[in-house]
This record gives structure tokens, sequence and C-alpha cells, in this order.
């Protein structure tokens, strides 16, 4: 090196300064690339060193230990932004309940979550404050540590804008890809004396596949033949569903009244399937019923006496 810094000087052009190396806690000089994350930590009664981002301590005394545990370390760093940036889907090593280590995933993603939380209310029919359980919280921090749980609030509101974004895309569906849909009725009176009614579409999709929608579940005054009618009108109209083609219902006396006003309603749009003489379906349950209770009438004594019977020892 001195002779060539010589005939550098000879020759009129300066060599570029010399880069000092590093020295580990002997003296000598570092050579391995592990110390780029790793610091020699001062004062300590054997030479340690500490990674410099999550603070992992090991011994570097270069007589006894060698890099290798550093070298390892470096490479599955759960706090290296290096890493994160390089493989954001690596799974790496993070020490868990009792110490062992686990592995977990960088990638995070906090929508996804809470929207599994939401179908996991939903599709299993569980209260909203379910998410506020001792187990539920312990489960989910096991699997995710870096989820927050939501609020029995927060997936109440989440739920109500998962229903009204799956209603849009259904309406777009209607308006686009469904000509025609089939629809059912069902009334019933709650214990509270109050009336409901829910109504179903069914139709084939762009798959060829058969699909059934449950399009409302609403309060209605009472189940004369004229509010039912009325209220699957408006149902249609707020789902912007023109054509049908049957309507099933059972065979009470005010569905019969209902059916007649909606053939008088689709037949002036001209929604009806040809002229509409199969727009009433009744419902074979409700009739199987009629027919096994009108059986039952005939042979009431017998099953009396079979229900009262006692064994006799």
């Amino acid at each position: 090196m001195e002779f060539l810094a010589r005939a550098g000087a000879a020759a009129g052009t300066a060599l570029p300064p010399l880069r000092k190396r590093k020295l580990n806690a002997s003296g000598s000089r570092k050579t391995s690339t592990v110390w780029e994350e790793f610091n020699i930590l001062p004062d300590e009664p054997e030479p340690i060193a500490a990674c410099k981002h999550c603070h992992k301590r090991y011994r570097c005394d270069p007589k006894t230990h060698g890099t290798s545990n550093m070298l390892a370390h470096s490479k599955v760093c759960y706090k290296n932004p290096a890493l994160l940036l390089k493989d954001p889907n690596q799974t790496n090593l993070v020490s868990g309940e009792g110490g062992f280590l686990v592995p977990t995933s960088q990638r995070f993603n906090a929508a996804a979550c809470r929207k599994a939380i939401n179908t996991f209310v939903i599709l299993d029919e569980h209260s909203f404050r379910v998410v506020e359980g001792v187990g539920f919280k312990q489960m989910c921090k096991q699997l995710q540590p870096q989820m927050a749980i939501p609020t029995r609030r927060t997936v109440a509101r989440d739920c109500f804008q998962l229903y009204l974004a799956e209603k849009s895309r259904l309406k777009a569906f209607f308006k686009s890809d469904c000509t025609r849909v089939a629809l059912t009725t069902d009334c019933w009176t709650s214990i509270q004396n109050l009336s409901y009614m829910a109504t179903t579409a069914h139709f084939i999709d762009t798959a060829w596949k058969y699909q059934k929608k449950i399009i409302s579940f609403s309060l209605v005054p009472n189940h004369k033949g004229d509010t039912i009618g009325m209220k699957v009108e408006d149902v249609l109209r707020e789902w912007g569903l023109r054509k049908v083609s049957t309507i099933t219902l059972d065979n009470a006396t005010t569905n019969d009244v209902a059916v007649s006003y909606l053939d008088r309603r689709l037949k002036s749009k001209n929604a009806l399937l040809g002229v509409g003489d199969y727009l009433h379906m009744r419902c074979a349950a409700h009739v199987l019923n009629l027919v096994v209770r009108d059986g039952e009438k005939e042979h009431e004594g017998s099953i009396e006496s079979v229900r009262t019977c006692h064994t006799v020892n």
C-alpha cells in the first residue's frame, strides 16, 4: 500500500483514504455483516452484543463464541424493518405465552379481521356482546395478538354496514342480470301480539345456480289481504323488481285477496308471466299439514287414549 501511495503521489494523483474497519470487543477487526445489526454493550462483565431492533442479547467473545447465533437472529428478527420491506409475507418467530416461539405473519389486515368477526356473529347467530366475553378475547389474542377486539356497538354498526353493502350488490344484480323472480311470503304473530311478514326471492344466478334471498322481514299492521298485497308491492318497488313468475303462499283466505290485488297491479305493469294464470302457488307443506290434521280428527279418540295411557307393571 505504501508503494502504491508513493506511485500515486509521483503520478500526481491521490488515492482515496483507507476505510477504518470496526473492531470487536477484543480489538480485532469485525469482518461479519452481522455487526451492521448488532451493537456491543459497554460496561458488561463479558462481551455482550444486542440487536439494534429488538434488543435481544448474545454473547460475542470471539475466543469462545462466534457470530452464528446473531446471524441467524438477524434473518428472523420480527422488528427489523428491512425484513418487512423485503418480504411482507415472511413468517417470523415471536415469543408467545409460556416463552415458546410461535410463527406469526407481519402482514396484518385489521379490516379483514373485523369482517371475519362480523361474519362469525351473523352466520352462527351470536349476540353482539359475544365479542366482550373473556374467552372470546383470549382466543382472538392467541390467534392474532395485534388485533384490537371491537366493542358490541362497533360490531352492530359493522354488521349493518355489511347488510347495506350486500343489499346494494343484490339490487345491482336484480337490475342487470336477473329478469324474473319467484316470491314466497310467510306471516305470523308473536307472543306480544305483533304481526310480522317475511318475503323471500328465488332466482337463478349468472352461474345457473339456484339462489334464495330474504329481501324483507318487517312488522305489518295486520294480516289482511290488502295489507299483505300492498306490502309485497312495496318490497318489489324497493328492490327494483318488476317481473314476477309466481308467488307461493299458504291456503288462508286472506292470501287469496292479496294475490288478487297483486294480480291487478302486476297486470297493469305487464310484469306477469303469460296471463298470470299460475301466479298463485299453494304451499305444498301447508296443504300436507291440512290433510294430516283432517286425518287425525277421524281418530282423535284413539290418539288421545294412546297419549294419556299409563304403563301398568
